[in-house]
Formats: C-alpha cells, structure tokens, sequence
C-alpha cells in the first residue's frame, strides 16, 4: 500500500497506518472515517483492518473508537456499500 499517515490514538501512541479509504457516512456529517491497516495478517491472503473516526487538525492525524452502536451500524453499511473491507 502506499498511502500511509502517521496518526495518534487516544492514549497517545503513534503509529504509521496503511489508509485504505477515508469516507464519510450518511446521517453523521462533519465526522470521516478512516479503514486501515497495521500490516498485520489475520491468514496469508487477509490484512486486520481497523475503522475509527479520523480528527484532522493541521497536518496531525488523531483516532477515535466508534462508541454508538448505531453508528457503527451505519459505518459498516457504509463499508459494504463501497465494497472495500
């Protein structure tokens, strides 16, 4: 892959992530979300993705867990729509 961002979680730890795709989702405009990876393989033909809320402020990059169900619900049908996890 060859977009990555270096991105902090809310502990503070940084990592450099592999962006899949950063998207917005009906119903929660002003948020994007970002699917991602660290590179760590579930088998030898699958990536662990992850999927939170991405904060832009400049040019840091900071991570937020999805907490509501129902948004999660909307994140993930959002996901199957684009067909990319």
């Amino acid at each position: 892959m060859d977009n990555k961002i270096k991105i902090k979680d809310e502990d503070g730890r940084e990592y450099v992530v592999d962006v899949i795709d950063i998207f917005n989702v009906e119903g929660y405009e002003g948020k994007e979300y970002i699917a991602y990876t660290l590179g760590r393989e579930i088998d030898q033909n699958n990536l662990e993705v992850y999927v939170s809320i991405l904060k832009q402020d400049g040019k840091n990059y900071s991570l937020d867990y999805i907490e509501d169900k129902r948004e999660w619900e909307m994140v993930q049908r959002a996901m199957d729509e684009m067909g990319e996890v």
